[in-house]
C-alpha cells in the first residue's frame, strides 16, 4: 500500500493502544473506587469520560479517511475495518465504568452489604483481567488466545453476577430499609457485565483480524 499508508496505520493503532488504555484505566478505577468506596476517585473518573469519547470520534474518522483515501484490501483493510468496530466495544466499556462510578457516588453515606460487595471485588478483578487479555490478544492477533479468553470468562463472569444478584434480590424482600443499596449492586453488576461482553466482542475481533471470519464467542 505504500510508505505512506503504513505509518497511517501505525499512528491509527497507536491511538487505538491509547483508548484502549484509557479505558482499561477508568474500568479499572471505578470498580476500585466503588470498592474502598472512594468518591473523589469515582469523580476522577467521570471527569476524564470525555477524553475515551474524544478519541472514539477521531478513530473513526481517521478510519474512514484512510479507507477512502487508500482503498486498503486484505489485511490491510482488516486491519482499518478492526479498529473503527473495536473502538465502538471500547466507548461503550468505558460509558460502564462512568456508570460504576456514578453508582460509587450514588451509594455514599447509605447502607452496605459486605456478602455482596466482596463478590463485587472479584468481578471487578476479574473484568479487568478479561478486557486486558482481550486487548492482548487484538494486538499480538492472536486469535487462538482470544478464543481462550472468551471461553474462560464468560461463564466466570456470569457465575459472579449470580452471586451479585442472589443476594440483592433476597435483600429486597427482607431488608426494604436498604433497598436502595441493592438496587446499586445489581446496577454495578450488571455495568460489570456488560463490559465483559464487550471485551469477549474485542475478542472476536481478533478472530477476524486473523482469519478474516466474523464468528460469536459469547
Amino acid at each position: 500500500m505504500g510508505k505512506i499508508f503504513d505509518e497511517e496505520l501505525t499512528a491509527l493503532k497507536a491511538d487505538f493502544m491509547k483508548m484502549a488504555a484509557l479505558v482499561r484505566d477508568a474500568v479499572a478505577n471505578s470498580g476500585q473506587a466503588f470498592i474502598d468506596h472512594d468518591v473523589d476517585a469515582a469523580n476522577a473518573v467521570i471527569d476524564h469520560d470525555h477524553e475515551i469519547n474524544e478519541l472514539q470520534t477521531y478513530l473513526e474518522k481517521r478510519s474512514f479517511e484512510l479507507i477512502a483515501l487508500y482503498q486498503p484490501v486484505t489485511t490491510d483493510l482488516r486491519e482499518v475495518v478492526g479498529v473503527l468496530k473495536s473502538v465502538t466495544d471500547l466507548e461503550r466499556a468505558g460509558d460502564h465504568a462512568r456508570n460504576i462510578a456514578r453508582s460509587t457516588v450514588k451509594i455514599k453515606g447509605q447502607d452496605r452489604i459486605p456478602e455482596v460487595e466482596k463478590v463485587i471485588a472479584t468481578m471487578v478483578n476479574e473484568v479487568v483481567k478479561e478486557y486486558s487479555q482481550s486487548i492482548d490478544a487484538y494486538v499480538a492477533v492472536d486469535d487462538s488466545r482470544a478464543k481462550e479468553t472468551a471461553s474462560i470468562f464468560n461463564e466466570e463472569i456470569n457465575g459472579l453476577y449470580n452471586g451479585v444478584a442472589s443476594p440483592s434480590y433476597r435483600t429486597m424482600t427482607e431488608k426494604p430499609d436498604i433497598l436502595n443499596s441493592a438496587i446499586i449492586y445489581l446496577n454495578v453488576a450488571k455495568d460489570l457485565s456488560r463490559i465483559s461482553d464487550y471485551s469477549t466482542n474485542i475478542c472476536e475481533w481478533t478472530v477476524y483480524l486473523a482469519t478474516g471470519k466474523i464468528i460469536e464467542l459469547g
